[in-house]
């Protein structure tokens, strides 16, 4: 039987302006992290994208006596505006509670809506830290970091309320004319697992049907 959760982490998005965030300055008042220029290239990143399919590969290290390497396939889906799961074919009992705890975060455009966010110019990049307004959601925070000029979200780091975390570095490819992530590269810790997880993204379908069937739990 598959094994599907649903994620609202949508592929990035991001539209070029003039910087308006110092080097050392914070966000404070609502919604002026959607002045900055990394939000803004952000978001232009899926303008024309409604929807995606993609082969997706998670090789995972367990940091175990002795060590396990383990590796899993499936399919990632989205669907404008915030629908996005992953379907893996079979996922191994050692990693059944690394993938519950597997968080995600909305659309880049929804961020004012289900987050209190504020922001932190850093170089060449922008971190956004993302609080849940929600009091029922489980992740406690995200701080995202997202470069200047080309919007891609390079790293994201998820801390939990039941007290997992994952750190992710993100890399990116060109699909259709489109910028998408194709490798996550990081590490998951929680309740009885530490591990390192390489996930790699493959053959983009842009803007086809995906099937009510992709978003269910299983």
């Amino acid at each position: 039987m598959a094994l599907s959760f649903p994620g609202r982490w949508a592929l990035g998005a991001a539209c070029a302006v003039t910087i308006l965030v110092a080097a050392t300055s914070r966000g404070g008042a609502a919604d002026t992290f959607k002045l900055t220029p990394a939000f803004r290239h952000l978001l232009a990143l899926t303008r024309g994208v409604t929807s995606t399919i993609a082969d997706i590969e998670v090789h995972t290290k367990m940091k175990s006596f002795p060590p396990v390497s383990l590796t899993f396939r499936g399919h990632s889906y989205f669907r404008a505006p915030d629908q996005q799961s992953v379907v893996f074919d079979d996922v191994p009992g050692p990693l059944k509670g690394m993938v519950k705890d597997s968080p995600s975060i909305e659309p880049a455009p929804l961020w004012g809506r289900h987050y209190a966010v504020t922001f932190e110019a850093s170089g060449d990049a922008t971190i956004f830290h993302l609080t849940p307004k929600a009091e029922d959601d489980p992740i406690q925070s995200a701080d995202v970091t997202v470069d200047n000029t080309t919007g891609y979200m390079t790293h994201i780091q998820f801390n939990n309320r039941n007290g997992s975390s994952i750190s992710n570095d993100l890399t990116y490819d060109t699909f259709g004319g489109h910028a998408f992530v194709a490798t996550q590269q990081g590490t998951a810790t929680g309740r009885g697992y530490k591990a390192d997880v390489t996930t790699t993204f493959r053959n983009y379908q842009i803007n086809v049907p995906v099937p009510d069937s992709a978003f269910e739990t299983k």
